[in-house]
């Protein structure tokens, strides 16, 4: 055995970042036990010196010599695969149609606008009976807005731009 094989332990663990309570824990022994040995207080029986080298990835007989294999890791890099996105969905209404979303959202605001328990989505919920109402009798859209699927009912995507306006 190499007569400072406890400093190359030490240095093995430094270059690793493995803490000493690690090392202890993975031989079998108590930490105050592992720092003995690397201070050179306390011989390393074979099988210690068996699980040491399986930790730093080196042989025995290497380990035993004080010598470390210099395994040169090169991570090739896959090519990139670029994702196809699907674009973003743009949304044109006409400007009868929105006429029309408005004159429908004054109407509804007028009738039960000033109701307290009327809120949002309830609106919301309007906007899209009527439209569904009026399409399943002329078999053409009212306001003609996309709606979303949502939590609490369908939701017409134009409505924050429209109602800003």
């Amino acid at each position: 055995m190499v007569k400072d094989l406890f400093k190359k332990i030490k240095e093995l663990r430094k270059k690793n970042n493995f803490s000493q309570g690690y090392m202890a824990r993975e031989l079998g022994i108590s930490r105050p036990t592992y720092t003995q040995i690397e201070q050179g207080e306390r011989d390393l029986t074979i099988t210690e010196a068996k699980k040491l080298a399986a930790i730093f990835s080196v042989s025995f007989e290497d380990f035993l010599a004080g010598k470390t294999s210099q395994h040169k890791v090169i991570i090739k890099q896959k090519k990139r695969v670029k994702k196809v996105t699907r674009p973003e969905i743009r949304i044109i209404m006409t400007q009868s149609n929105v006429e029309k979303f408005k004159e429908v959202l004054l109407y509804i605001l007028e009738k039960v606008g000033a109701r307290p328990n009327i809120r949002e989505t309830a609106i919301y919920k309007l906007l899209y009976f009527i439209d569904f109402d009026y399409y399943e009798k002329f078999e053409e859209q009212l306001i003609g807005a996309k709606y979303i699927k949502n939590h609490f009912g369908p939701t017409p995507i134009e409505f924050k731009k429209i109602a800003d306006q």
